[in-house]
């Protein structure tokens, strides 16, 4: 019998089934789903903070969405989303230089 105390373990034993023809589809398929539960665990965090400023501060929505962020914080958002874009985009950049690295080791 297993202690109901121990975590689980981080990662599961045995072969992952392959759904899709192409492994790479499948680790596709599974980065898709793994940005999509962040995406709505963050929308069920703004919520819950919206809510918040409703009760408790009589904050509206509709203040909410007209708020314009200063320069600072549009600046500090900007470079939030350029380190998120990197971070998406660089398995994707190393798949590429690596096509690149190896076709030009063939010529």
């Amino acid at each position: 019998m297993t202690d109901p105390t121990q975590p689980p373990p981080e990662f599961p034993k045995g072969h992952r089934p392959q759904v899709f023809s192409d492994p790479a589809i499948d680790q596709l398929y599974d980065g898709y789903v793994i940005l999509g539960t962040e995406l709505a665990v963050a929308f069920d965090r703004i919520d819950t903070l919206e809510r918040l400023l409703q009760e408790r501060l009589g904050m509206s929505r509709a203040e909410i969405d007209a708020y314009k962020p200063n320069e600072v914080v549009e600046a500090e958002r900007q470079a939030r989303r350029a380190d998120l874009a990197q971070r998406l985009l660089r398995p994707f950049r190393e798949f590429r230089d690596d096509r690149i690295t190896r076709g030009s080791r063939r010529r």
